[in-house]
């Protein structure tokens, strides 16, 4: 049975690590997307086909916002912000 890991060569409190994650996303600055997050009242789970061409557009696109802001950037946000748009909401 192997023993438990020694963590005084680390410099961090490990407990720092936890608390980290509250701090990274506390600091998230992309408003638009950052509200949609916060609006996440209700959902309910919609199915669609859609054509290939603009499920491969939505996965291109939410690839590339991910990179550009450093954030992780879903295609069901990406949706949402173009629906809203539309319909006015």
């Amino acid at each position: 049975m192997k023993a438990k890991p020694n963590t005084e060569q680390f410099k961090k409190d490990p407990a720092a690590f936890l608390q980290g994650g509250a701090v990274d996303s506390a600091n998230r600055t992309e408003p638009a997307i950052q509200s949609m997050v916060t609006a996440k009242a209700h959902r309910e789970q919609k199915v669609f086909r859609l054509p290939l061409d603009l499920i491969n557009a939505l996965k291109r696109e939410s690839y590339e916002r991910s990179l550009k802001t450093g954030f992780r950037v879903t295609e069901t946000e990406l949706v949402e912000k173009a629906l809203r748009s539309m319909l006015t909401i």
